[in-house]
């Protein structure tokens, strides 16, 4: 390894001093399978900036945990990159998660400005808040449909009923990709985000990367008015996308559209399940709906990041070098208590919730607008439509955090009895 960088799993560089060393992993701590937000709370017991052999995945790097500190790192890509591309073999300290899927980098969240600004341009108009308006009734004539499928049986499984059809469906219609392989595309989403074994990861990617090289070489042959059409015909810098951009963009958008509001969802419905006054709150008030989903999100921020430090620097005290690896604590961060007091209470009028749900800087979520009205029509309707739900009784919630994205995998609800 370059300088004097060590290269063993889980061996500790130099440079890191033994008080900032901390053997803490946010996926194998006391009740991560239940409840990895509570869970990694310990996380803030000890230094705002610290090193883990076995941080994320069993794989070592630097922990940040504090909400100011992360917004300063996304914020500087030029210091902390996205875009492992641009080290020599040997400089990296440490791989974090892939940066691509195969032979494709994921474009553009894998890259840094300007080049990072090129693609971001083409597909911010897609976002905005007007054209995410113009969906609305589509995407609550879906949940509606959804909601009167389970309502009547006074009880349902939350993921497989409403959490993971309900954005999916939105999702392929958006990219216009068939209903009826639904199946087919979560259970690859599982295999690229969620593997347990390595020859379910490579089977999910080849299986989606097959299928979506047909869709782009169709929609460059017969384009329609869907976004798949749109990113396979699309220019940047004033030339045609390369088939390598186009399927980085592609398996982008698969795995955010597919498994990102599904984990958000879950969290939140689970949350309101286990906390009857909180939902009595939002029935009584509905005004209260857009305030609580920034609460919620931020008590459940789900998605992990990483950056590369492309420069030795010092921050805030603590000494990095180039090649290292930060592993930025944005899950945990809506529980920084210098910046939300008192942040394990749920509280609906809090005000200045300033998040990282959806990241910071040039990197902040393109598809915030669209989850956030997602969100906002599933609790309007199953709020509406659905008596007081609560976690079955004698059954236990399962979650995830191995991985980009924690998520709930299993939340029995029951309600009306």
């Amino acid at each position: 390894m370059a300088g004097t960088q060590a290269s063993a799993q889980g061996a500790i560089p130099n440079h890191v001093p033994p008080h900032l060393v901390r053997n803490f992993s946010f996926h194998t701590t006391a009740g991560a399978t239940e409840d990895p937000h509570r869970a990694a709370d310990p996380i803030f017991e000890g230094p705002d900036i610290f090193f883990s052999p076995i941080g994320w995945n069993g794989g070592p790097g630097w922990i940040v945990t504090r909400v100011d500190l992360l917004r300063e790192i996304y914020q500087d890509p030029q210091t902390y990159s996205s875009n492992s591309d641009q080290f020599a073999p040997g400089e990296l300290y440490a791989e974090a998660d892939s940066t691509g899927i195969g032979e494709w980098k994921l474009v553009p969240i894998f890259l840094d400005p300007p080049d990072h600004t090129k693609y971001r341009v083409v597909i911010n108009p897609i976002f905005s808040p007007t054209r995410i308006a113009q969906l609305e009734p589509g995407v609550r004539s879906t949940c509606l449909e959804l909601v009167d499928a389970v309502r009547a049986a006074g009880e349902c499984e939350f993921v497989e009923a409403f959490a993971r059809p309900f954005p999916v469906t939105i999702f392929l219609r958006l990219m216009g990709l068939p209903l009826e392989k639904t199946a087919d595309f979560v259970a690859w989403e599982e295999g690229l985000l969620h593997a347990t074994s390595e020859e379910q990861a490579i089977a999910a990617r080849l299986a989606t990367g097959e299928y979506l090289k047909t869709v782009m070489a169709d929609r460059r042959a017969n384009p329609t008015d869907d976004l798949s059409s749109l990113l396979a015909n699309a220019h940047f810098d004033g030339r045609p996308g390369t088939d390598d951009e186009v399927m980085g963009l592609y398996f982008l958008f698969f795995l955010a559209g597919l498994d990102t509001v599904t984990s958000a969802l879950g969290f939140i419905f689970r949350e309101l399940a286990q906390q009857p006054q909180l939902q009595q709150q939002l029935r009584d008030d509905p005004s209260l709906i857009p305030n609580a989903i920034e609460e919620l999100l931020r008590a459940y921020t789900i998605v992990a990041s990483h950056r590369w430090v492309t420069r030795d620097v010092e921050f805030h005290g603590v000494q990095f070098k180039r090649g290292d690896l930060i592993l930025l604590g944005t899950q945990t961060s809506g529980r920084d208590a210098h910046e939300f007091p008192d942040p394990q209470t749920i509280d609906f009028k809090r005000e200045n919730v300033r998040h990282l749900a959806f990241a910071s800087g040039p990197h902040r979520c393109i598809g915030s607008h669209l989850a956030r009205r997602e969100i906002k029509i599933a609790l309007e309707e199953w709020l509406t439509r659905v008596p007081p739900f609560r976690v079955k009784p004698g059954e236990v919630t399962r979650a995830v955090s191995d991985g980009a994205v924690w998520s709930v995998t299993y939340l029995p609800l029951v309600w009306g009895v």
